[in-house]
């Protein structure tokens, strides 16, 4: 089935990238399949071995040793699926972890604020190699039944599950807190191509104003010195400046410099539609889905 782009999409997001065509193709282009190895259940020189004798072409992700792409569709068919050796995720959204991978060393409570159905939990989990302790929210009952599953599944063992909507969470304090904020979602086009016909820009104001709502919470949250990470898969810049404008203008934040090696990315917007930013917001950062053939996704780093 032919896919195509939304005229007032093309319109809205054109000047977001200084390669608007290869951004608009990359879209429509389906998404390469990755995993990420399990490393509190295996090594990546004993998957890239079984993988080898399976005929299932892994390729190396230029940012993170432990994470492969392929185009092989029997990535989830795999024993190693099947035990939790292997977890299946996008690229982009293991990025969030990585960006506290140092201070997780140190770290003792850590709040993932939005983490059905666990990708990132159980991400966090292993590279804690299971010390400290992680609180795995989510607002919605249903996925928390997957929640629970991947967490058994990959071993996770460090992590407590609980059932709020984050505004309503109890005040605790915790050093590092991801939010992985629920979005429009453009950024998963690639893979969900019902995107193509269910996006709206009519969608964006209701979803910018409860990510304004997650995001002051999630800071009041934090000890002061502490680090939250807060991520959407969607190029709206309502949904991730102006959410980080709200934050800086309401809170005692400080944006941090983020760095991948090997990571391509671009700066967030410091203007849009004739709104000017807080300069820091180039600290902020883009991926766009044609610089390493991924989904969209935006990151900031927060200090309290």
């Amino acid at each position: 089935m032919q896919f195509e782009l939304p005229a007032e999409f093309r319109q809205r997001y054109e000047s977001l990238s200084d390669q608007p065509e290869k951004f608009f193709e990359a879209l429509l282009r389906p998404l390469p399949r990755s995993c990420r190895v399990n490393t509190l259940k295996a090594e990546v020189s004993h998957v890239r071995e079984r993988f080898a004798g399976y005929g299932i072409p892994l390729h190396d992700c230029p940012w993170y040793e432990h994470a492969f792409s392929s185009d092989d569709i029997r990535l989830g068919a795999t024993l190693e699926h099947f035990i939790g050796a292997i977890y299946i995720q996008d690229l982009t959204s293991m990025l969030p972890p990585l960006l506290v991978r140092n201070q997780l060393a140190s770290a003792t409570s850590v709040l993932d604020a939005c983490a059905a159905p666990g990708s990132k939990t159980t991400q966090l989990a292993a590279l804690m190699n299971n010390r400290g302790t992680i609180v795995a929210n989510d607002l919605e009952y249903d996925r928390i039944r997957a929640l629970k599953f991947n967490l058994e599944k990959t071993g996770a063992l460090n992590t407590v599950v609980t059932n709020y909507d984050l505004r309503n969470f109890p005040q605790t304090e915790f050093d590092i807190i991801l939010l992985d904020a629920p979005c429009t979602s453009e950024g998963t086009m690639r893979k969900d191509r019902k995107l193509f016909t269910w996006w709206s820009a009519k969608r964006i104001p209701a979803s910018a104003n409860r990510q304004r709502q997650l995001i002051t919470k999630a800071f009041d949250l934090l000890r002061v010195g502490g680090t939250m990470i807060y991520s959407t898969c969607t190029f709206a810049p309502e949904e991730n400046e102006e959410t980080i404008q709200h934050l800086l203008d309401n809170r005692p934040a400080e944006l941090e410099q983020i760095e991948i090696p090997g990571l391509t990315m671009t700066n967030g917007l410091t203007s849009w539609q004739g709104k000017d930013f807080d300069p820091q917001m180039a600290l902020t950062k883009r991926i766009f889905p044609h610089f390493h053939d991924t989904g969209g996704f935006f990151l900031a780093k927060v200090r309290k």
